[in-house]
């Protein structure tokens, strides 16, 4: 019985761990989306006449 305790606690750290994984990485990509349309504009204060044509990446 102990052995399939200790399994089952192994697989749920497994699954928790992989969880945290694939949702830090999915935060990571979010940031990475958010900082480069942030980038795109240099003058997103002025007017909407006066601004620059926006970068194509």
């Amino acid at each position: 019985m102990k052995k399939v305790t200790n399994i089952l606690a192994v697989a749920v750290m497994a699954v928790g761990m992989a969880t945290i994984s694939i949702e830090n990485t999915s935060n990571e990509f979010d940031n990475v989306i958010e900082n480069s349309q942030s980038i795109t504009c240099d003058d997103c204060d002025a007017p909407v006449g006066e601004r620059p044509p926006r970068k194509t990446a």
